[in-house]
C-alpha cells in the first residue's frame, strides 16, 4: 500500500511541476485545486449508489482558435477518488470502498457569458489505477479481486466565476467489469475547485 500511495504522490506532484513549469515559460495554463462529492455504483445487479468523494489537482491549457471570448482547452488531472457500490439483500448491506488514483484526460469548449463567469463543456477518457479499500474486513483488490486498472469516459459542464472559482457536473461510466463477471463503475459527481 505504500508503494501505491507514493505513486499517487508522485502523479499529483508531476501534474503540479508541469503546470508551474509552464506558468514560468509564460504558456497560459491554469492550475486548479479541485474536490466534490459523488453517486457512484456498478452496473451489476442489485448494487446501488453509495456516496463517494474525489479530490485533487487539475491542469489547463486553453488554444485560442475562435475568438477571445470561444476557446478551445484541454486539461488533464490526478484525482483520489472513492467509487463503488452499495448492495442490499435479506444478508444485510455491504458497501464497496475501492480507492482509485483516477487521470481524467479531456478536451473542451468554453464560451465567456459574462465579465466574471464562463461556461465550459468537456469530455474524454479517464484511467485509474485501484489504491486501496476494505469491504466487511477484507481488501478490495486482493481479497475481493477487483481489477487494479479502470478506464472509462466521461464528462463534465460547468461555470467558472471571477476567474478562480469553478463549480461543475460530471458523470464518467468505465469500461471495464470491476470483477470478472460484473459491471463497471459508474460515477455521477459535483465538484468545486480553485483556480490560481
Amino acid at each position: 500500500m505504500k508503494r501505491i500511495l507514493s505513486i499517487a504522490i508522485i502523479a499529483i506532484m508531476a501534474l503540479a511541476n508541469v503546470a508551474h513549469a509552464e506558468e514560468n515559460k509564460g504558456g497560459n495554463v491554469e492550475f486548479e485545486i479541485t474536490g466534490g462529492v459523488q453517486a457512484a455504483t456498478i452496473s451489476y445487479g442489485t448494487i446501488v449508489s453509495r456516496v463517494g468523494f474525489h479530490a485533487g489537482l487539475r491542469a489547463s491549457k486553453d488554444f485560442k482558435f475562435f475568438t477571445p471570448e470561444n476557446a478551445i482547452y484541454g486539461n488533464v488531472a490526478a484525482l483520489i477518488s472513492l467509487k463503488g457500490g452499495k448492495l442490499e439483500n435479506d444478508e444485510g448491506k455491504t458497501v464497496y470502498n475501492p480507492y482509485y488514483l483516477e487521470i481524467p484526460i479531456h478536451a473542451g469548449y468554453s464560451h465567456i457569458i459574462s465579465d466574471n463567469a464562463k461556461f465550459y463543456f468537456e469530455m474524454g477518457p479517464y484511467f485509474a489505477v485501484g489504491l486501496f479499500g476494505k469491504t466487511d474486513g477484507k481488501t478490495v483488490f486482493d481479497d475481493l479481486n477487483f481489477r487494479r486498472f479502470d478506464f472509462g469516459l466521461g464528462l463534465r459542464t460547468g461555470v467558472d466565476f471571477y476567474k478562480h472559482l469553478s463549480l461543475g457536473l460530471g458523470y464518467d461510466v468505465g469500461l471495464i467489469n470491476v470483477q470478472k463477471g460484473t459491471g463497471a463503475n459508474k460515477n455521477f459527481y459535483v465538484s468545486a475547485g480553485y483556480k490560481f
